[in-house]
């Protein structure tokens, strides 16, 4: 039988808490949308073959005897819930919801049980913040595996396993909770479910008991027999993850793998895939709006090689229109006026430390904005796709793609990974320790987008006969056989000019806001509305603003300063600003340096 326990802690080493948990819960990634992501990205790293990896979700219910057996399971961590201020309150209620998340075509926990080798298997079960993924492989800081545990009230949960060299079936379980002290007993914040320990390293090992596993198939309602793979088991499944969240957060997620038919998610009853999404989508709403079938066909292309490619590589300047030949250019622009999309591959140069420079590529798409419909870019890094990025496409008024689906392009993208692989850092550490000149490279690829839109869209010219049809005309000179009339002077108008009350001062990466000579006429305090978003042609910039830009509220980004005001965001481009003396002085950094931003400040 196995049992909980946690190891002696030497009470004279440095404490360490685990407090990345928070970096897969919040305001841009919701703790459901962090689990989906993470689950699946596990086990694309894992892949073991051509087919499709497959991930399943489920949750279910236990009650009876099952749900006694968990509970008692449970009798040597509960004074350590309660030390950790846990409440325990939902061991003792039944039934005990459950989620197991299963992967297929996957590779499971590969590597040694009774040594510290840092194969999978050690690093999933005893490591934190160690990763040795690289290339299209999404993990990077050996975390992600936190949200499994933050996902169980009782922060709980076990993990069943089978491998190529390892056939039989092997399970652990393991809780995470913070560093704490029992009497004169001091423990690390992990606990682990297992039967025994290695010799010589005094490792916990897996367990292997038919009974046990067979009674955590059971509550799991496990598909895996011997298949490779990994099952996980979140007993205790925290109240707002249900499979409507988890079908929302797979569709936002991973859309573009499963269309290209590189994934198959299956929760409850539904299977998605790349013959059903369209129809799963249409039904379930998904976190964030995304043109699906914009989607589809990029995904029907990525095994492609593209018609055009640049002339020159990005990584040592941003794209230009000369990087393509002038007929290029034209049949472009051509194309994206007529709404079809347009595709380019843009080789970039990368400079690992230690080693000659490499050529890798990225594929870019465009196509039109359909009537009424809102700017879209997709930025993804082999399966994983980074909401965060999104910003600096902005309101351009098309949809977009940037896919890096090389293994170098993807390798030195993933170490420019957050945590959370929702956006690129210029500043990550692995960046700079791996690559030289990064931050410079990383902007070319991260901008490429938006400029190759400026190449095809912004120049983009058309001709309407009567466009100036209102403007300029020409006398009919059938109308009249008088002669020219006599033309009677009008006195001009005199228009007073008044004096600016607000002053907007354009400054690098933003803008000052300060008091105007009208301003001398105000009566303090003053409420002022300001408006910022990207310019962009062809329609309004306020209106196309999305918080993918930039969020006042939440962008940690954007800086919001001032002297003599009081400054509150009313959306996430839109600021309340009291001015409580004629010397106010507001100040907004934090922009885009290589997009125009448009502000729009008035007094109420």
């Amino acid at each position: 039988m196995g049992y909980w326990e946690f190891d002696q802690a030497n009470p004279s080493s440095v404490r360490m808490e685990v407090t990345q948990g928070d970096q897969f819960n919040n305001d841009e990634v919701g703790l459901a949308e962090a689990l989906v992501r993470e689950a699946i990205q596990n086990s694309s790293d894992a892949s073991c073959n051509d087919l499709p990896v497959k991930v399943r979700f489920a949750i279910g219910e236990v009650s009876g005897e099952d749900a006694r057996r968990l509970t008692t399971q449970l009798h040597g961590l509960r004074p350590h819930l309660d030390e950790c201020g846990i409440d325990t309150g939902p061991i003792d209620l039944a039934p005990v919801r459950v989620l197991a998340i299963e992967d297929f075509n996957t590779k499971g926990l590969t590597g040694s049980r009774t040594d510290i080798d840092k194969g999978n298997f050690d690093r999933f079960w005893r490591a934190v913040g160690e990763s040795g993924k690289k290339g299209k492989e999404g993990g990077r800081w050996g975390l992600g595996k936190l949200v499994y545990s933050s996902a169980s009230a009782l922060k709980v949960f076990y993990g069943l396993t089978v491998t190529e060299s390892d056939p039989e079936p092997c399970l652990l379980g393991q809780t995470v909770l913070v560093n704490h002290r029992i009497g004169n007993n001091f423990h690390p914040a992990h606990g682990f479910y297992f039967e025994g320990r290695s010799e010589p390293l005094d490792l916990q090992m897996p367990i292997r008991s038919d009974d046990e596993l067979d009674f955590f198939r059971r509550i799991g309602s496990l598909s895996r027999t011997l298949q490779t793979g990994l099952s996980i088991l979140v007993p205790w499944l925290l109240d707002g993850i249900d499979e409507e969240s988890i079908i929302a957060g797979v569709i936002t997620n991973y859309y573009f793998p499963i269309l290209a038919g590189k994934l198959v998610v299956e929760v409850g009853d539904n299977v998605i895939d790349r013959d059903s999404f369209l129809d799963i989508a249409a039904s379930h709403q998904p976190v964030h709006n995304i043109p699906f079938d914009f989607v589809k066909s990029i995904s029907e292309t990525i095994t492609t090689v593209a018609e055009i490619t640049s002339r020159q590589p990005i990584g040592n300047g941003d794209l230009q229109e000369d990087y393509f030949s002038p007929e290029d250019v034209s049949a472009m622009k051509e194309r994206f006026a007529s709404g079809q999309i347009v595709r380019v591959r843009l080789p970039v140069i990368l400079r690992p430390k230690g080693e000659a420079d490499r050529t890798s590529h990225i594929d870019l798409y465009l196509q039109g904005l359909p009537e009424g419909e809102k700017p879209y870019a997709l930025i993804a890094r082999g399966p994983i796709t980074l909401p965060g990025e999104r910003r600096y496409f902005g309101a351009a008024a098309a949809y977009g793609a940037l896919i890096a689906n090389d293994d170098d392009i993807a390798d030195f993208l993933g170490d420019a990974e957050n945590p959370a692989h929702t956006a690129w850092n210029t500043k990550a550490h692995k960046l700079a320790e791996r690559w030289r000149n990064p931050a410079q490279t990383l902007a070319t690829v991260r901008h490429a987008l938006r400029h190759f839109y400026t190449v095809i869209a912004d120049q983009a010219e058309s001709e309407d006969t009567e466009a100036l049809i209102d403007i300029f005309s020409i006398l009919d000179q059938t109308q009249s056989s008088r002669g020219p009339r006599r033309k009677s002077r009008k006195p001009k108008p005199v228009i007073e000019v008044r004096a600016k009350a607000i002053s907007i001062r354009p400054r690098k990466s933003g803008f000052d806001l300060v008091p105007g000579p009208g301003a001398a006429d105000w009566e303090f305090p003053k409420t002022m509305r300001v408006r910022v978003a990207y310019d962009m042609i062809g329609a309004n910039p306020f209106k196309m603003h999305s918080p993918f830009d930039f969020d006042f509220a939440t962008d940690d980004e954007i800086t919001v300063e001032g002297d003599n005001v009081q400054i509150e965001p009313l959306k996430s481009n839109i600021l309340k600003v009291v001015a409580e003396s004629e010397d106010f002085r507001l100040e907004v950094r934090g922009f885009d340096e290589h997009r125009d931003i448009i502000v729009d400040a008035r007094a109420q």
